[in-house]
C-alpha cells in the first residue's frame, strides 16, 4: 500500500477515536449532569438488570458479560448505610449554641403567659392536666424524665386564638418525655402550643413509633416551637377528617432528627403535612431522616394532598449529618404524590398551590435533589442555597415554579413537561456536569455550615427584586431593589454571623 494511503488511513482512524472518544465524553458528561452522579454508577444501576437477565437467557454470551460486568460499579451509595464518624451533630439542646435558627434555650424564651397554669409532676398528673385543660391554661411539665406507653395523649379540649392552651417545660432541656407510642400527641382541637419539650421515640420497633405529634382535623391553629425531637419516622404527621382541615399551624425553631436510619418500609418524613393550608415552617433543623427498607426514599418535609399557600422559610436542613445512605430529599411540594381519599379537594389534581421556599439552606443530600415540586402550581423558590446536592427538580405538566436568587450544587431540572422560570441563580451548568461545587468558591467552608463570604462577585446584589422577600436568616430584611443572592443579605453591619452549626 502507498505510503500516502497508509498515511490517510492512518489519519481517518484517528479521526474516527477522536470522535468515539469525545462522543463517549460527551455522553458521560450529559449522564452527570442530568443524574448529578459519576456516569459508570449510573450506567451500572440502569444496565445491571439488563445485564443479569441476559446471562440467564443466554448463557453462550456468558464470557461476553462477565467481561462487560467487570467493569459495572458494583454498589449503589443509595444502598449503602452507615455512621458518620466524623460528625460534630449537638446529642442533647445544650450541645446546640446558635442564636440564628433551631432550639433556643433562655428560660421563657418562647413561653407566654396564661389564665392558670397547672404545674404536673408526673406522667399520670400530666395526662390528666391535659384531658380536662381549659381554655388559657398553661400545663407545666416540671424537671424530669416521663415515660408514655400504651394510647396517645388526646390533645381534644378546643383553646381560642386569645386564650391557647399551653403544654411546656420552662426551659428546653429541663424536661424529657419518653414515647413508646404509635403517636404521642394527638391534636384533635384547635389552638394547642407545644413548646420547651425533648421528645424521644423509644419503641422496640421502629414501626412503632410513627408520629411525636399527630395533629388532624379541626385542630387549627396549633403552634409546636423550641423543641428537640428525635426517633420518629414522621415527628409531625397533619391531615384532614372528614370535611376539617388543620390550617393555620406554625413549626418554628425546632430540632428534628434520627440518631439512625429507620428499620422501616413505612414513610419517614420529618413533617407529612397532607391537604392543609397556611402552615409555616420557620428556622427549624431538620436533619438525618432516611428509611433503611421499602423504597429507601425519605423527605425532611413536605405538603401535599392539595393544601395551599404554605410556607418553607428560614430552616436548615441536613440530610446526612449523623449518618449516611437512602434517597434522601430536602423540601417538597407534592412528595410522591397523595391517595385521592386524603386528598383536600377528593381529587389531587394539584397537590399543591402558590408554595414558597425562601432563604433556605438545604445541604448534603448527595443521592437526590434539595428541592422537589410534584404537581404543583404556582411555586416560588428564592434565596435559598443548596449545598451539596442534586439541585431541584420540577415535574409533570400541573407543575410551575419560579426560581431566583438560589445559590446551588447541582443544576435546575424541568422533567415530564413541567414549567419553571429560572433567573439569577448562581450555578454552573459546567460545574454540574463534572459534579464539582461552585459553593465552594463562595463560602468559607458551606458543607460544614459556614456560610461566611469569601467572594461577593455574583452574589452581592446581584438578585432579583420581590415584592415580599420575607427575612434572611439572620432576620434581615431583603433589598428591595437589588437583593443578594442567597438565604443571607450581606452587609458591612449584618445582624449575626452566617455560621448555622453548633
Amino acid at each position: 500500500m502507498p505510503r500516502r494511503a497508509i498515511r490517510r488511513l492512518m489519519s481517518l482512524c484517528l479521526v474516527l477515536t477522536l470522535t468515539g472518544v469525545l462522543g463517549f465524553g460527551g455522553f458521560a458528561l450529559v449522564t452527570q449532569y442530568y443524574f448529578q452522579e459519576s456516569a459508570p454508577t449510573t450506567w451500572s444501576r440502569l444496565l445491571q438488570p439488563q445485564l443479569e437477565w441476559q446471562r440467564e437467557a443466554r448463557p453462550s454470551l456468558k464470557p461476553i458479560l462477565d467481561i462487560l460486568a467487570y467493569f459495572m460499579v458494583e454498589t449503589d451509595p443509595r444502598d449503602q448505610f452507615g455512621v458518620l464518624s466524623r460528625s460534630s451533630a449537638p446529642a442533647r439542646p445544650e450541645d446546640w449554641n446558635n442564636d440564628i435558627l433551631g432550639p433556643q434555650t433562655p428560660v421563657g424564651a418562647f413561653s407566654r403567659n396564661g389564665t392558670e397554669t397547672v404545674f404536673v409532676t408526673t406522667a399520670e398528673e400530666f395526662k390528666a392536666a391535659v384531658k380536662t385543660a381549659r381554655p388559657g391554661n398553661v400545663i407545666q411539665l416540671q424537671p424530669g424524665t416521663y415515660s408514655f406507653s400504651g394510647k396517645s395523649i388526646v390533645a381534644g379540649v378546643p383553646g381560642t386564638a386569645g386564650q391557647p392552651i399551653i403544654v411546656r417545660a420552662a426551659e428546653l432541656g429541663s424536661v424529657q418525655l419518653n414515647f413508646s407510642l404509635l403517636e404521642g400527641f394527638h391534636v384533635t382541637a384547635p389552638f394547642w402550643i407545644f413548646e420547651n419539650l425533648m421528645i424521644d421515640g423509644v419503641c422496640e420497633t421502629d414501626t412503632r413509633c410513627e408520629h411525636a405529634f399527630h395533629i388532624v382535623g379541626g385542630a387549627v391553629g396549633t403552634i409546636v416551637r423550641n423543641n428537640w425531637v428525635t426517633n420518629f419516622n414522621a415527628a409531625i404527621k397533619v391531615n384532614g377528617t372528614g370535611d376539617q382541615f388543620p390550617d393555620d399551624g406554625l413549626v418554628a425553631n425546632n430540632a428534628f432528627f434520627n440518631d439512625r436510619p429507620r428499620q422501616t418500609s413505612n414513610p419517614v418524613t420529618v413533617l407529612d403535612i397532607v391537604a392543609a393550608s397556611n402552615w409555616v415552617v420557620r428556622k427549624n433543623i431538620i436533619s438525618d431522616f432516611a428509611k433503611a427498607e421499602g423504597d429507601r426514599i425519605s423527605y425532611g418535609a413536605f405538603f401535599k394532598g392539595a393544601g395551599e399557600n404554605n410556607v418553607f422559610e428560614q430552616n436548615l436542613v441536613q440530610c446526612q449529618q449523623r449518618h449516611y445512605g437512602g434517597t434522601r430529599i430536602g423540601f417538597s411540594f407534592g412528595g410522591g404524590g397523595t391517595t385521592r381519599s386524603v386528598c383536600r379537594d377528593g381529587a389531587c389534581l394539584m397537590e399543591h398551590r402558590n408554595g414558597i421556599v425562601r432563604n433556605n439552606i438545604i445541604m448534603n443530600c448527595p443521592n437526590d435533589v434539595g428541592i422537589y415540586v410534584n404537581k404543583s402550581a404556582k411555586t416560588l423558590i428564592h434565596n435559598n442555597a443548596l449545598i451539596n446536592t442534586r439541585g431541584i427538580d420540577i415535574r409533570f405538566p400541573e407543575s410551575d415554579a419560579v426560581i431566583v436568587n438560589n445559590i446551588l450544587d447541582g443544576r435546575i431540572l424541568a422533567r415530564d413537561d413541567a414549567n419553571q422560570l429560572a433567573k439569577n441563580n448562581l450555578q454552573s451548568a459546567v460545574e454540574a456536569a463534572f459534579l464539582q461545587k461552585i459553593s465552594l468558591s463562595f463560602y468559607a467552608d458551606p458543607q460544614n455550615g459556614d456560610f461566611r463570604l469569601v467572594n461577593a462577585d455574583g452574589i452581592s446584589g446581584f438578585g432579583v427584586s420581590l415584592a415580599n422577600g420575607g427575612l434572611d436568616l439572620c432576620d434581615q430584611a431583603l433589598n428591595s431593589e437589588h437583593p443578594d443572592i442567597g438565604p443571607v443579605q450581606y452587609s458591612p453591619n449584618m445582624s449575626c454571623i452566617p455560621v448555622v452549626s453548633p
